[in-house]
């Protein structure tokens, strides 16, 4: 069943019958499963141990804690070791059976920061067969209502992470939220809108943000600890492809990057360098739309960027199956790594030149 949340004045409300049916969802489990996308982001992170934390210090204070396992695709992002409990997340890539198991045996799954089985990729098909209640709490577009029994979705808000205050705040109250667990959801705000300076106009944001700063989450530490710590081998990379790979088409205000899985071989680096480097393909004045094609682990994987009124998320889903928000999107792409670059060029020109045409009107 799906309830949407309802947005109402400040603070921000949900649908007080979808907050019971959660909150009696957690009072019956004795086996929970928090599970979040591939190639985890803050977000997902953020999301899964602010809940993880939630859970062992407030809603079940003086109860017997179920069992309740934080699970992952893919190794979390080096940046989001030092969050509280970090150590307990378990990630398929290094241990496929553990993961299905712990999925497979829960009564209750919960998922954050994604919408549907694919997104959790090795891991889909134990999500799909798992007979447990599942619960999605996130903000992108199109959840699975087939899929999930329990729905909280707002693709309005910033994060998951800030939906989840809300969340905490209503089923409880604001005083449930302890300092391990605004740390967590602070860093998940302040990576998915990308310290704070994207498209964020909701009051609702910063009135999150600022009832996690009563607790001392370090915001200076979570901004140095996300944005300032790159690697020599990222920062290496980072100028091989501002010099060698980057496309620029000024004419449509439109520019990606690109990597192979040689390229990125060659110059020893990870995925996980590649983390964050489209955002550079909007730092110059005249795109409207960046983008970056990366060929890892064996699959073409597109992120989208935009400014002002171009939706990233509509094109990604016409073109390569993907989604996400409208300004940040991403995809796995069904062709090859040219055949992708010559669909993306191809589309995206075409578009934003009607799209250019359009607004002149």
């Amino acid at each position: 069943m799906q309830i949407e949340v309802e947005r109402r004045e400040m603070p921000l409300t949900i649908d007080n019958e979808l907050i019971e049916r959660f909150t009696l969802q957690l009072g019956k489990a004795q086996k929970i499963a928090i599970m979040s996308h591939a190639n985890p982001d803050g977000d997902a992170v953020g999301a899964s141990l602010g809940l993880y934390n939630w859970l062992r210090s407030s809603f079940y204070a003086g109860a017997t804690m179920p069992d309740v396992a934080v699970i992952l695709p893919h190794p979390k992002p080096a940046e989001t070791t030092y969050l509280p409990a970090s150590e307990v997340i378990i990630n398929a890539a290094d241990d496929m059976e553990l993961c299905e198991n712990k999925i497979l045996d829960a009564d209750l799954v919960i998922a954050v920061d994604f919408n549907n089985a694919k997104r959790v990729e090795s891991l889909e098909t134990a999500l799909t067969k798992s007979t447990a209640m599942k619960v999605v709490i996130d903000h992108h577009h199109g959840p699975d209502d087939n899929l999930f029994d329990t729905i909280i979705s707002f693709p309005d808000l910033s994060s998951t992470c800030e939906l989840l205050y809300w969340v905490f705040a209503q089923a409880i109250s604001d005083s449930s939220i302890n300092t391990d667990t605004a740390r967590c959801l602070f860093h998940g705000i302040n990576t998915d809108t990308g310290c704070f300076a994207y498209a964020n106009e909701d009051a609702s944001l910063y009135e999150a943000a600022a009832a996690l700063m009563r607790h001392p989450v370090g915001a200076a530490d979570v901004h140095n600890r996300t944005y300032n710590n790159y690697s020599v081998t990222k920062m290496r990379l980072l100028a091989f492809l501002l010099s060698e790979r980057l496309k620029i088409f000024e004419e449509v205000g439109f520019a990606y990057l690109y990597i192979t899985a040689d390229d990125l071989r060659r110059h020893g680096g990870t995925a996980e360098d590649l983390e964050g480097l489209v955002n550079y393909t909007l730092m110059m004045q005249p795109m409207m739309v960046g983008a970056m094609v990366k060929e890892t682990d064996g699959k073409v994987r597109i992120s989208f960027r935009a400014k002002e009124d171009f939706d990233v998320c509509s094109f990604a889903s016409r073109h390569f199956a993907g989604g996400g928000h409208t300004k940040a999107s991403g995809a796995t792409s069904p062709y090859d790594f040219d055949t992708t670059i010559q669909i993306l060029e191809r589309e995206m020109i075409k578009e934003l030149t009607a799209h250019s045409k359009k607004r002149k009107r």
